[in-house]
């Protein structure tokens, strides 16, 4: 089985801890998710697309942590912009170098950048080398493109490998 085949088996196995329990949630269906990836992993782990799997699940969930914490640090500091007197936006559009990402890799930086309160994707530059990306807070454009490199980075390494 190849590991797309084993994300699948283990979404069947998640809808069918929903069905047993007869509860349509995202929280049963995270829990039954987990329990069948436990059984995968407990079952493939001799074969080396069982191996894949396991790890690229783990490599998800990190990045996910990793997402969900600047996701809490960008919307507490559009927060405190909100609610605290005066301006300390340095509002800025970055040129971000994307050359040799695939369409699919560049469309899911540009839609996690956007995500993100504060920034924004804006466009792709016609030769697709660069992305134009709106940034609320970019007081130092080297420490945003550094961010952006970081985020990419992360990228590459759990979600796109």
């Amino acid at each position: 089985m190849n590991i797309t085949a084993l994300f699948l088996v283990n979404l069947l196995f998640a809808i069918l801890w929903m069905l047993l329990w007869g509860s349509f949630d995202l929280y049963t269906l995270a829990a039954g998710f987990v329990l069948g990836y436990l059984m995968l992993a407990l079952v493939s782990p001799a074969t080396p697309q069982g191996k894949a799997y396991t790890a690229k699940v783990l490599k998800l969930l990190s990045f996910t942590g990793y997402f969900f914490k600047i996701l809490i640090q960008s919307n507490l500091q559009v927060a405190r912009e909100v609610i605290t007197p005066g301006f300390s936006m340095s509002p800025r559009f970055i040129r971000f170098p994307v050359a040799g990402l695939t369409d699919f890799q560049l469309t899911s930086f540009a839609n996690t950048i956007s995500l993100t309160p504060g920034t924004l994707s804006v466009d792709v530059s016609p030769d697709g080398s660069s992305l134009y990306v709106h940034c609320m807070y970019a007081k130092d454009p080297k420490q945003a493109t550094d961010d952006l490199q970081s985020l990419l980075d992360r990228m590459r390494k759990e979600f796109f490998a």
